[in-house]
């Protein structure tokens, strides 16, 4: 029988969003098993991600709140509690540059790939001249430079409207491809993102008139 999935976060079942992602960002970094010596952290880790997020959302959380573990499994598959959930940001911060950490972990348990989600843009890189005193008291400058920002026309789709997409016909719109191997009688069969469509399952037909 699965544990209560505010029990395994230990909070509070009114515990707001904030209270919910502490708790879990604190445990994640107990029970990963690339840091924890326990034998059972990566059962332990799955157990507390799933909680996060199933908790996290809105949706889950009412669903599971309403009906349990029994309204959630009805409604979502294990790899759908997963989808869309920010994981990647929370493992920003905790263990630095490493979106892929719980992307990999999860990809291998599932055996493809549920973060279908807004790439997180390029960092902005500005160079400038200080002072030796700025650096060891502190400063503020005002600086300007230029980026790239979201097309107001197609809300960065790439698409000239929402109808001008059509399914990837290599990956039939699952976003990704089998890459079987055969080594002997032994058949190994990886799961990659389309090579065709970037992972997104769709292909513009035609594009955006302003930023293409």
């Amino acid at each position: 029988m699965k544990k209560d999935y505010y029990e395994i976060l230990g909070v509070d079942r009114n515990a707001s969003k904030e209270e919910i992602k502490k708790a879990y960002k604190k445990l994640a970094r107990k029970y990963h098993p690339d840091v924890s010596s326990d034998p059972n952290a990566e059962e332990k880790f799955k157990e507390v991600s799933e909680a996060y997020a199933v908790l996290s959302d809105d949706e889950k959380r009412n669903l599971y709140n309403t009906y349990g573990h029994q309204g959630v499994d009805a409604r979502y598959s294990r790899e759908d509690i997963f989808r869309n959930v920010n994981f990647e940001d929370i493992f920003r911060d905790l263990f630095g540059n490493s979106d892929s950490i719980f992307k990999d972990f999860f990809k291998f348990d599932f055996g493809r790939d549920f973060f279908r989600r807004e790439e997180r843009g390029r960092d902005i890189n500005v160079r400038m001249e200080i002072e030796l005193e700025d650096v060891a008291f502190g400063t503020k400058k005002n600086l300007t430079y230029t980026r790239t920002k979201r097309c107001d026309y197609c809300n960065g789709t790439g698409a000239e409207s929402p109808e001008d997409f059509k399914t990837c016909d290599l990956c039939k719109g699952t976003g990704e491809v089998k890459e079987v191997k055969r080594m002997g009688f032994s058949q190994f069969v990886r799961i990659t993102s389309c090579p065709k469509c970037k992972g997104k399952g769709k292909i513009i037909t035609k594009k955006c008139k302003y930023c293409n």
